[in-house]
């Protein structure tokens, strides 16, 4: 399943079609991803990827949030710089100049925030399909990075942080305690990814960790 159309041998799925793929996973447990690799540019921009998370039979019973985060950038056209008005809108998918940043599709504030208790074990699975590297920050906490493009990082090798900076491609899984309690927020922290067309609000790749 791993080719593109028409060079090596892989599908290409027409309207209207489908295609059936069976296999056995053999990868150990991980946070991958997937997405289209025909006319990539296009079909990619309008949301053909997301997560393949490969759970293991003796799940980490510690963890009592587990959350995934899909990065995305988009060039929308037609606003003028800093303008935000309701409509519909064309994306141009070779462009370089993005202006719209979002966390699973939405941006701030109309991302859905990370819920936790005090106390609990948090996951956050982070994964970057897109142009650009973000470096992810939280606020209030630190995390540990226990996971790099789906392979587990021996636990006295894993970093301390409150940033991480995530390439292309990339996926890493973040752990931490909920031990302050308040409303955090976690964002890129490239300035103009915090905004929706540059606007002076915060907005685009960002998110709240929400005490319940």
């Amino acid at each position: 399943m791993d080719g593109v159309p028409e060079i090596e041998p892989s599908p290409k799925i027409e309207p209207g079609e489908y295609f059936d793929y069976h296999y056995k996973i053999t990868n150990p447990p991980g946070t991958h991803m997937y997405h289209t690799h025909f006319n990539t540019p296009v079909q990619q921009m309008m949301g053909l990827g997301g997560a393949f998370i490969i759970l293991s039979h003796n799940r980490n019973t510690n963890i009592q949030h587990d959350y995934f985060l899909m990065l995305q950038e988009f060039t929308v056209t037609g606003l003028m710089m800093g303008e935000i008005m309701p409509g519909t809108y064309d994306l141009d998918p070779m462009a370089h100049d993005f202006n719209f940043f979002t966390i699973n599709g939405r941006c701030f504030p109309y991302v859905t925030p990370l819920r936790v208790k005090a106390g609990e074990n948090v996951r956050i699975r982070l994964g970057n399909i897109v142009h650009d590297a973000h470096p992810m920050h939280i606020h209030g906490h630190q995390f540990t990075i226990s996971a790099s493009d789906g392979n587990t990082i021996p636990a006295n090798n894993r970093l301390v942080k409150s940033t991480v900076n995530i390439a292309s491609g990339e996926t890493y899984d973040l752990e931490f305690k909920a031990n302050n309690p308040g409303n955090w927020p976690f964002h890129c922290h490239i300035p103009h990814h915090m905004s929706n067309n540059m606007q002076m609000a915060m907005g685009g790749m960002s998110t709240v960790i929400e005490y319940q």
